[in-house]
């Protein structure tokens, strides 16, 4: 924050001119001068910040029928009630929508982006998309490309261009996928042993890696589950998965015992907080599922074994649905996949 209000001055801005544009120019350079520090991203918390306080303008807001803050607008309404998308996606492709825009540009007295984009044909998108991939590293370099062809999409069915130039984006290389280590019976056990249950977090953490052991739950899933979602009576749970995704799931009895033990010694949420598993540190929030991640890294070295992740618990849940018999429709339905494609990989 002190290189970027350094920035600002030598440019002869203020706060009020701090927009994802101009975060972007400074990200780029700090980039040229080498330094660590080049994710845009990294500006997202004071911009929303500054939003909140209402020294920024909202970040889509443009007064044009046919402007680029109505037309993001329209898709971020798009990717919430239709995709029915989760909040980080819906930022990164927002913010992806947007660089792809400013990437057509828009001329001075000339026509604007909705009168333009009819007219786009495949080698703009594939000239859009290279620039904005020049510069960026490896790992970003697909998510960029996805969210091209996810707006390009949505301005196809929204009738703003009259081609589908989704497949005019490239497809990124990426490296073959690798099966993630297996969990064996004494791994697990020893990951759960390695919990403190004396102690509130200890029996937080307790409680999510058997959900993770026995569900095979993903850790959005995880932080998403909330009070109302435990049926007690009925011996059911709500899971709240991806794109809206809603099941019900039997509540094992040992998952339901070690969740009741943690609510009883759990403290008191802040006003409103409906989710199940809390922070164990101050400020008190719901647990993120970045979180449910580093609390399995973390179990793993108090058990002295290899780290093992969520996703390693899922594909053990799958596996030993296959071993014991299972079809492949069945173990879709139980890991919740939306297509058996993703079952059989």
């Amino acid at each position: 924050m002190a290189d970027l209000s350094a920035w600002l001055g030598g440019q002869g801005l203020t706060a009020e001119d701090l927009t994802g544009a101009a975060a972007d120019r400074f990200c780029g350079v700090l980039r040229a001068r080498g330094s660590y520090l080049v994710k845009a991203a990294s500006a997202e918390p004071l911009l929303d910040y500054l939003r909140s306080l209402g020294v920024l303008p909202s970040q889509w807001a443009d007064g044009r029928a046919d402007g680029t803050g109505v037309l993001l607008r329209d898709y971020e309404r798009h990717l919430r009630v239709e995709r029915r998308a989760g909040e980080v996606t819906i930022s990164y492709y927002l913010r992806y929508a947007a660089g792809f825009l400013a990437a057509l540009g828009d001329p001075p007295g000339g026509p604007g982006i909705g009168d333009r984009l009819p007219a786009l044909d495949g080698a703009q998108v594939l000239d859009v998309v290279s620039r904005q991939i020049a510069g960026r590293r490896l790992p970003s370099l697909g998510a960029v490309m996805t969210g091209d062809r996810a707006l390009l999409r949505f301005l196809e069915q929204t009738g703003r261009i009259t081609r589908p130039l989704a497949g005019a984006v490239p497809v990124a290389a990426r490296p073959p996928s690798r099966l993630p280590e297996q969990v064996d019976p004494a791994a697990a056990a020893a990951i759960l042993g390695s919990c403190d249950r004396a102690t509130e977090a200890g029996r937080r953490d307790y409680a999510v890696l058997l959900l993770l052991h026995r569900y095979g739950l993903r850790p959005v899933e995880v932080s998403r589950l909330e009070l109302p979602d435990l049926h007690w009576r009925a011996g059911e749970f709500v899971v709240h998965g991806k794109a809206g995704r809603i099941d019900v799931l039997p509540l094992l009895r040992d998952a339901g015992e070690a969740i009741v033990e943690y609510l009883r010694i759990r403290r008191a949420a802040p006003p409103g907080v409906g989710a199940v598993f809390l922070s164990a540190r101050a400020p008190v929030q719901p647990m993120g599922k970045s979180s449910v991640g580093a609390l399995a890294e973390r179990a793993c070295a108090r058990a002295g074994i290899p780290r093992i992740g969520p996703r390693a618990f899922r594909h053990a849940v799958g596996h030993n649905l296959l071993k014991s018999g299972a079809s492949l429709v069945e173990i879709r339905d139980v890991l919740r996949h939306r297509d058996i494609a993703t079952t059989t990989a």
